[in-house]
């Protein structure tokens, strides 16, 4: 057994974060803003990364996206991105992706940001959605 392990990175101001958005004609959904003011990105499990708001911008701009989709970490050897066109439904946003699979093969994890988050910790940073998918029941 391996001892799970968390690198919180400092927190990014409203400024940064409000020039992300403007860099990538995007609006967050708030409760990844909320993460991204306290933590502007983290490291866990020896191989799930979420990006800084610099990392954000690198990445992005070899990503070959349609408007409104945003990289925003690594799972080992996937990625996790967020559809900012859905972002205001509230659920449904947060997608996952192999590391060489098109944005067409994209998982829907049917979650935004804090469920996705409580859910890839709860089960220490495996694929939670190739389990036990139904999140929709995660509030009840």
């Amino acid at each position: 057994m391996e001892d799970a392990t968390f690198h919180f990175r400092d927190s990014a101001n409203p400024q940064e974060v409000t020039n992300l958005e403007k860099k990538l004609g995007v609006s967050f959904p708030n409760d990844y803003k909320e993460f991204l003011f306290k933590h502007n990105g983290m490291e866990m499990f020896n191989g799930v990364e979420l990006l800084s708001t610099e990392g954000i911008i690198e990445y992005n701009e070899v990503q070959d996206f349609p408007e409104g989709y945003v990289l925003i970490g690594y799972h080992y050897d996937g990625r996790y991105i967020i559809d900012t066109n859905k972002s205001r439904n509230g659920l449904g946003y947060m997608l996952y992706l192999d590391s060489i699979d098109d944005i067409e093969d994209a998982v829907n994890l049917d979650s935004n940001f804090e469920i996705w988050f409580d859910m890839l910790v709860s089960s220490n940073g495996t694929k939670y959605w190739e389990v036990s998918p139904n999140i929709q029941e995660y509030y009840k």
